[in-house]
């Protein structure tokens, strides 16, 4: 493998979520997915009475749709402009979409105290090249909870990736031949991901930071947030080292 296959810009994310191939690749989450862990949650009195909810990083919407068929005024955004027009298809009126980069969540100061509820599903922060954006990420999270507010944090599990990481193989889907390279160096977790669009090489590296369960703590601990619970995956079984998800509940200090 040619050490090209590698090289990526810090902002990769943005053009790649706003791809027609990027949709394609992961388009297999389900509103159903979304549904039953909202209802797990639910099951385990973990969300409390219905209110104000912010989704972060909100993809299609299957999370905030989720939320708000049990209740929930929901406002939810994301970077990828694709992702809210898709979102925007189905019509909730107790869902407000916009485009948003969640390190500016601190900036928004009309959601000052505002959300019961915050949630960040699958892995959309550690993406960045400063460690203090990932900070900002928090902290925009802490200014928009209301005290005694929960945030629900879902990140994949550092432990897991490494133990089962599959270092090349080729995804088939809708006649694309998507060729992945994985590998973790540098306090990274790297996916190339290579394809042909339209007759056209196409060619995106994800990247995530190696942030442990200890390393959330610390930084949810720094702005006021702590951690309640954790769960290894979607069907909220206890968390453990070998368990695929690190999915976080914190509150944050009342005041």
């Amino acid at each position: 493998m040619q050490d090209d296959v590698w090289k990526t810009d810090p902002e990769w994310f943005k053009p790649w979520f706003n791809t027609e191939a990027y949709h394609i690749l992961y388009g297999h989450r389900s509103d159903s997915e979304a549904r039953d862990l909202v209802e797990a949650l639910i099951q385990k009195g973990c969300l409390g009475e219905p209110g104000r909810a912010l989704d972060a990083g909100c993809g299609s919407g299957r999370h905030a749709r989720a939320l708000a068929n049990q209740g929930w005024k929901v406002d939810a955004f994301d970077l990828s402009e694709a992702s809210i027009v898709e979102a925007r298809q189905t019509t909730f009126p107790s869902v407000a979409y916009r485009c948003l980069d969640i390190r500016s969540l601190r900036d928004q100061s009309f959601w000052t105290g505002t959300f019961d509820l915050a949630t960040n599903f699958f892995t959309s922060l550690g993406y960045f090249d400063k460690t203090s954006e990932d900070e900002a990420v928090i902290e925009g999270f802490a200014n928009v909870l209301k005290p005694g507010g929960i945030l629900l944090l879902d990140f994949l599990n550092v432990p897991f990736v490494k133990a089962n990481l599959v270092e090349s193989e080729t995804i088939e889907k809708q006649n694309i031949s998507f060729q992945i390279h994985r590998r973790i160096q540098g306090g990274w977790i790297e996916k190339s991901i290579q394809f042909d669009w339209e007759g056209v090489a196409q060619h995106h590296v994800e990247r995530v930071r190696t942030l442990s369960r200890s390393d959330f703590e610390n930084l949810l601990s720094r702005h006021g947030l702590i951690i309640r619970k954790t769960w290894g995956d979607y069907t909220l079984s206890d968390w453990s080292p070998l368990a695929p998800r690190c999915i976080i509940l914190a509150e944050r200090k009342p005041e």
